[in-house]
């Protein structure tokens, strides 16, 4: 964050409330653990307040939905299937002669 942005906390979540948004989000519960985990792969971002403290950028907790574990791989694998069906090259015609 440059020094020219203006922190506005209302933008932010702590741990807690990151925690119950994805598990209203997700219909099960999250754990505030899991938050952390998921900024530190870069899915949402945070901001380190003190060595203790970190909060949670509330447009990226909003959007987010946990799914079943697996459920995203299995979801990319079949768009790559259909993807690479759709991209496959028609047979080509024989000439006649």
């Amino acid at each position: 964050m440059s020094d020219e942005e203006v922190f506005n906390l209302q933008d932010w979540y702590n741990p807690k409330e990151a925690a119950e948004r994805l598990s209203a989000n997700s219909g099960k519960s999250i754990d505030m653990s899991y938050v952390r985990t998921l900024a530190r792969y870069g899915k949402i971002r945070s901001y380190q307040i003190s060595d203790r403290v970190r909060l949670y950028r509330k447009e990226d907790i909003d959007k987010y939905v946990v799914e079943e574990r697996g459920e995203k791989s299995a979801r990319a694998k079949r768009r790559q299937a259909l993807n690479n069906k759709n991209q496959q090259e028609p047979p080509k015609s024989k000439k006649v002669a």
